[in-house]
Protein backbone atom coordinates (compact mmCIF):
# COMPACT_ATOMS: atom_id res chain seq x y z
CA UNK A 1 0.00 0.00 0.00
CA UNK A 2 1.71 3.49 -1.03
CA UNK A 3 0.63 6.67 1.42
CA UNK A 4 0.48 9.96 -0.02
CA UNK A 5 2.80 12.08 1.40
CA UNK A 6 0.86 15.33 1.29
CA UNK A 7 -2.10 13.50 3.54
CA UNK A 8 0.39 11.99 6.03
CA UNK A 9 2.26 15.51 6.44
CA UNK A 10 -1.46 17.12 6.38
CA UNK A 11 -2.43 14.11 9.43
CA UNK A 12 0.42 14.78 11.21
CA UNK A 13 0.20 18.61 11.13
CA UNK A 14 -3.37 18.33 12.63
CA UNK A 15 -2.38 15.76 15.25
CA UNK A 16 0.34 18.06 16.52
CA UNK A 17 -2.47 21.24 16.70
CA UNK A 18 -4.52 19.49 17.97
CA UNK A 19 -1.86 18.45 21.03
CA UNK A 20 -0.41 21.63 21.36
CA UNK A 21 -3.82 23.07 22.26
CA UNK A 22 -4.51 20.55 24.85
CA UNK A 23 -3.27 21.63 28.39
CA UNK A 24 0.09 19.22 29.79
CA UNK A 25 -1.62 18.94 33.31
CA UNK A 26 -4.66 20.31 35.36
CA UNK A 27 -2.01 22.82 36.96
CA UNK A 28 -2.65 26.46 36.60
CA UNK A 29 0.74 28.66 35.52
CA UNK A 30 1.42 31.60 37.77
CA UNK A 31 1.63 33.91 34.49
CA UNK A 32 -2.67 33.21 34.08
CA UNK A 33 -4.01 32.72 36.99
CA UNK A 34 -7.45 31.97 36.83
CA UNK A 35 -9.13 34.83 38.96
CA UNK A 36 -9.05 33.90 43.00
CA UNK A 37 -7.03 31.04 42.34
CA UNK A 38 -4.36 33.29 45.56
CA UNK A 39 -5.89 34.79 48.38
CA UNK A 40 -3.44 36.87 50.75
CA UNK A 41 -4.94 35.58 53.58
CA UNK A 42 -3.11 37.47 56.38
CA UNK A 43 -0.55 40.17 56.63
CA UNK A 44 1.80 41.28 59.43
CA UNK A 45 2.59 44.86 59.66
CA UNK A 46 3.62 45.79 62.50
CA UNK A 47 6.64 44.14 65.17
CA UNK A 48 6.00 44.57 68.44
CA UNK A 49 7.70 47.17 69.81
CA UNK A 50 10.53 49.03 68.25
CA UNK A 51 11.83 48.12 64.69
CA UNK A 52 14.87 45.71 65.35
CA UNK A 53 16.99 43.53 62.67
CA UNK A 54 16.26 40.55 65.39
CA UNK A 55 11.65 41.30 64.99
CA UNK A 56 12.33 41.49 60.94
CA UNK A 57 9.95 37.82 60.95
CA UNK A 58 7.08 39.83 62.69
CA UNK A 59 6.27 41.35 59.64
CA UNK A 60 5.23 38.87 56.80
CA UNK A 61 2.76 37.92 54.17
CA UNK A 62 0.72 35.03 53.92
CA UNK A 63 -1.23 33.98 50.59
CA UNK A 64 -3.03 30.28 49.80
CA UNK A 65 -4.22 28.34 47.04
CA UNK A 66 -8.03 28.75 46.96
CA UNK A 67 -8.85 27.09 43.48
CA UNK A 68 -9.32 23.55 43.14
CA UNK A 69 -6.38 23.33 41.05
CA UNK A 70 -2.15 23.14 41.70
CA UNK A 71 -1.13 26.57 41.17
CA UNK A 72 2.73 27.10 39.85
CA UNK A 73 3.96 29.95 41.90
CA UNK A 74 7.20 30.16 40.38
CA UNK A 75 8.25 34.17 39.43
CA UNK A 76 5.15 35.21 41.71
CA UNK A 77 6.29 38.20 43.03
CA UNK A 78 5.52 39.84 46.74
CA UNK A 79 5.86 43.46 47.20
CA UNK A 80 4.41 46.41 48.72
CA UNK A 81 3.44 49.83 47.28
CA UNK A 82 6.55 51.54 47.18
CA UNK A 83 8.33 48.54 45.21
CA UNK A 84 5.30 48.24 42.63
CA UNK A 85 5.31 51.77 41.95
CA UNK A 86 8.90 52.59 42.44
CA UNK A 87 11.03 52.61 39.08
CA UNK A 88 14.40 52.18 41.03
CA UNK A 89 15.96 48.97 40.40
CA UNK A 90 16.73 48.03 43.77
CA UNK A 91 15.13 45.24 45.74
CA UNK A 92 13.92 46.62 48.57
CA UNK A 93 10.60 45.70 49.62
CA UNK A 94 10.06 42.58 47.02
CA UNK A 95 10.57 38.92 47.29
CA UNK A 96 10.40 36.72 44.41
CA UNK A 97 9.59 33.15 44.87
CA UNK A 98 11.86 30.80 42.93
CA UNK A 99 10.97 27.08 44.33
CA UNK A 100 9.66 25.53 46.92
CA UNK A 101 11.02 23.62 49.85
CA UNK A 102 11.66 19.77 49.33
CA UNK A 103 10.54 20.83 45.21
CA UNK A 104 14.16 21.71 44.14
CA UNK A 105 13.40 24.29 41.54
CA UNK A 106 9.32 23.75 41.16
CA UNK A 107 6.87 25.96 43.31
CA UNK A 108 3.62 24.06 42.88
CA UNK A 109 1.13 24.96 45.28
CA UNK A 110 -1.72 22.41 46.15
CA UNK A 111 -5.47 23.23 46.90
CA UNK A 112 -5.11 24.60 50.41
CA UNK A 113 -1.72 25.08 50.91
CA UNK A 114 -0.19 28.30 51.84
CA UNK A 115 3.04 30.22 51.78
CA UNK A 116 4.72 33.03 54.25
CA UNK A 117 6.98 35.41 53.33
CA UNK A 118 9.10 36.89 56.01
CA UNK A 119 10.86 39.97 56.16
CA UNK A 120 13.57 38.56 58.08
CA UNK A 121 16.27 35.60 57.93
CA UNK A 122 15.95 32.10 59.81
CA UNK A 123 18.58 29.86 60.43
CA UNK A 124 18.39 26.97 58.44
CA UNK A 125 16.82 28.85 55.63
CA UNK A 126 13.01 28.10 53.97
CA UNK A 127 11.21 24.86 54.84
CA UNK A 128 7.81 23.32 54.82
CA UNK A 129 5.73 22.88 58.34
CA UNK A 130 2.57 20.85 57.21
CA UNK A 131 0.71 22.64 54.44
CA UNK A 132 2.63 25.83 54.90
CA UNK A 133 5.70 26.65 52.95
CA UNK A 134 7.90 29.31 55.04
CA UNK A 135 10.10 31.82 52.59
CA UNK A 136 12.71 34.12 54.36
CA UNK A 137 13.06 37.62 52.25
CA UNK A 138 16.18 38.26 54.16
CA UNK A 139 15.10 41.93 53.80
CA UNK A 140 18.38 44.02 53.49
CA UNK A 141 18.85 46.63 56.61
CA UNK A 142 18.26 49.79 54.15
CA UNK A 143 15.42 48.60 52.99
CA UNK A 144 12.55 50.48 56.06
CA UNK A 145 13.83 50.69 58.99
CA UNK A 146 16.27 47.45 59.92
CA UNK A 147 14.74 45.93 57.31
CA UNK A 148 10.90 46.33 58.07
CA UNK A 149 9.01 48.03 55.09
CA UNK A 150 5.54 47.63 55.82
CA UNK A 151 3.93 50.63 57.27
CA UNK A 152 1.71 50.07 60.07
CA UNK A 153 -0.67 52.23 58.33
CA UNK A 154 -1.26 53.07 54.53
CA UNK A 155 0.23 50.53 52.93
CA UNK A 156 -0.27 47.63 50.48
CA UNK A 157 0.59 44.01 49.78
CA UNK A 158 0.60 42.88 46.31
CA UNK A 159 1.09 39.71 44.63
CA UNK A 160 2.04 39.98 40.75
CA UNK A 161 3.74 37.74 37.81
CA UNK A 162 4.37 39.76 35.03
CA UNK A 163 2.58 42.70 34.47
CA UNK A 164 -1.20 41.05 36.24
CA UNK A 165 -2.05 41.74 39.71
CA UNK A 166 -2.86 38.63 41.19
CA UNK A 167 -3.77 39.62 44.38
CA UNK A 168 -3.44 42.71 46.88
CA UNK A 169 -4.67 43.71 50.34
CA UNK A 170 -4.82 46.94 51.93
CA UNK A 171 -4.62 49.01 54.92
CA UNK A 172 -5.29 52.44 56.80
CA UNK A 173 -4.95 52.16 60.45
CA UNK A 174 -2.58 51.46 62.73
CA UNK A 175 -3.54 49.45 66.09
CA UNK A 176 -2.80 46.63 65.46
CA UNK A 177 -0.34 43.52 64.24
CA UNK A 178 -1.50 41.55 61.50
CA UNK A 179 -4.31 42.43 58.79
CA UNK A 180 -6.69 39.46 58.45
Amino acid sequence: MRLNKSALLFAAVVAAAGLAGSPASASTSALDLPAGALTIVEVGTDAMGSDTWANRNREFVTFKVTGGAPVDVDGLVVQDNWSKNNTNPHTCNKYTVTGLPGQGSAAMLQPGETVTVFNGSRWGGNYKNGTEYRLYAKSDVDCGASGHFLNNDADSVWLTSGATQVASKSWDWNGGYTVN
